[in-house]
C-alpha cells in the first residue's frame, strides 16, 4: 500500500489513475451510475475521479478495485488486466485464404479473440477492380499499405496509396481496392462500434 501512496504523489498520477478506473469500468460493462451505486459513491464524484479532477482516498480505491475485480495496483497502471490484451500468433493463423479466382485473398489477424467490434486482417488485393466485389459495412475502416501500391475506388474518386500510406473512412461508403504493383498487401482494421 505504501507503493500506491507514493505513486499518487507522482506528477500526472491522478490523470493516469483516472484513465485506469474508467477503462476498468468500461471493460466490465458497467455504467458510471452502476459503479457509483456498487461502491456507495455519488455519481458526480466518481465522474470527477474518472476525469482526474478528484483523487480518491485509499478506502475508496480499495472499494473501486473490489467492484472492478482488479488489484489496486492496476488502478495505478502498475499491472494490466490480462483479459484486455489479445495476441494472435502468426504461426497459428491459417494464412491467406480466398484463392477462388476472384483475386482477393485475406488473412485474419484477430482470430475471433480480439475486442468485440474490432476486426483486423491483411488483404492481398487483385489486379483489377471487380464489379461484383464492392465492399460496404458499418463502422469505420482504416487501410494501411504494408507493401507495394494500391488504388482504392469510391463512388466519385480513386486514391493511389503507396507502402506506409493509410486512409480512413466510414465503412458505409462503397469501396473497392486493387493492387497497382505486382505484389501488394494492406492492413485493414474495421471497427463496428
Amino acid at each position: 500500500m505504501l507503493k500506491e501512496l507514493e505513486t499518487l504523489r507522482r506528477p500526472g498520477a491522478s490523470a493516469a489513475m483516472a484513465l485506469q478506473v474508467k477503462a476498468a469500468r468500461i471493460a466490465r460493462g458497467l455504467t458510471l451510475a452502476e459503479l457509483a451505486t456498487t461502491v456507495g459513491l455519488d455519481k458526480g464524484y466518481l465522474s470527477k475521479v474518472e476525469r482526474g479532477l478528484k483523487v480518491p482516498s485509499i478506502a475508496t480505491l480499495l472499494k473501486l478495485a473490489g467492484a472492478l475485480s482488479v488489484p489496486v495496483s492496476h488502478l495505478f497502471g502498475d499491472s494490466v488486466d490480462e483479459s484486455l490484451i489479445h495476441v494472435s500468433r502468426g504461426a497459428l493463423r491459417k494464412g491467406p485464404v480466398g484463392e477462388d479466382g476472384s483475386g482477393y485473398r485475406t488473412e485474419a489477424l484477430t482470430t475471433g479473440q480480439g475486442r468485440e467490434g474490432l476486426e483486423g486482417f491483411v488483404f492481398f488485393p487483385p489486379e483489377e477492380f471487380l464489379d461484383d466485389m464492392r465492399a460496404e459495412h458499418g463502422g469505420e475502416e482504416l487501410l494501411f499499405v504494408l507493401s507495394g501500391s494500391v488504388e482504392i475506388r469510391f463512388a466519385d474518386r480513386t486514391l493511389a496509396l503507396d507502402a506506409s500510406d493509410s486512409v480512413q473512412f466510414p465503412g458505409h461508403l462503397q469501396h473497392q481496392v486493387r493492387r497497382t504493383s505486382p505484389e501488394a498487401s494492406v492492413l485493414v482494421v474495421i471497427t463496428r462500434a
